[in-house]
């Protein structure tokens, strides 16, 4: 396995990786004798189903010629698969993602070359490890992209990608009050324009975001432009929801 072999699916290898960086984990594990690479991706038991069975599944097939399968573990309220390949931790090792924890994760570099691998990887990113907010302000429902970590690096990194593509979005630390605990960064994108400059821009995949989305947008009706700018702060074209799937 070599990057040469992804140069018509890099996007797609981006996206993916956008996925390890947030669900993701790999290591070697001793397993009938020797040690091997195991790559394991975990979401949300019942809120990530749709996301896994339908896109998940579809996107390892299409990159890797791998066919997963999607094991729910209601004992620890999760659902994934795992994936016994030292080909595969070789190669994602080789990308630069750690083995072990992922403390100090950051995005490869290749992917910094095109505006196409840098929305992939904050879709696979955001797709697995963000929110959508949606909160009552002024009467109205006020939307919040959030992104967390405790990569420093990472962070740094999602606010220069973001700029990059025009995004308004902001940055803080939260210090985690127990001693064991790292202190967590948030990257947010606030109010109803630079969300839904976000989503089209991004094209999430996730059903999650995308139904909540939906929302968001049914809550602004179209002659209501006056206070969305008032909530929002500018007043672009509104997109609509199929444009991002």
């Amino acid at each position: 396995m070599k990057l040469g072999d992804f140069q018509r699916k890099f996007e797609l290898l981006a996206e993916e990786t956008g996925m390890h960086i947030g669900d993701g984990s790999m290591n070697f594990y001793a397993n009938n004798g020797r040690n091997r690479g195991l790559f394991q991706l975990r979401g949300h038991l019942s809120d990530d189903k749709e996301y896994y069975e339908d896109h998940i599944k579809t996107l390892y097939k299409e990159l890797y010629g791998i066919s997963v399968s999607i094991r729910r573990m209601p004992s620890t309220g999760v659902l994934g698969f795992q994936l016994w390949s030292d080909e595969l931790v070789d190669f994602k090792g080789k990308l630069g993602l750690p083995l072990g924890k992922k403390g100090y994760i950051k995005i490869p570099e290749i992917f910094f070359t095109k505006k196409d691998t840098k929305t992939a990887i904050i879709r696979g990113i955001f797709d697995t490890d963000g929110c959508l907010y949606l909160e009552r302000k002024r009467g109205k429902i006020y939307p919040r992209v959030e992104i967390r970590t405790i990569s420093t690096p990472l962070a740094e990194q999602l606010m220069k990608i973001m700029t990059g593509l025009n995004m308004r979005a902001t940055r803080y630390e939260t210090i985690r009050k127990n001693k064991n605990w790292r202190d967590v960064w948030c990257i947010n994108v606030r109010g109803f324009t630079e969300v839904r400059e976000f989503f089209t821009k991004v094209k999430p995949k996730n059903p999650k975001h995308l139904n909540k989305f939906s929302k968001l947008l049914s809550s602004y009706p179209p002659n209501d432009e006056a206070d969305n700018r008032k909530v929002a702060g500018s007043n672009p074209a509104r997109p609509i929801i199929s444009e991002i799937l």
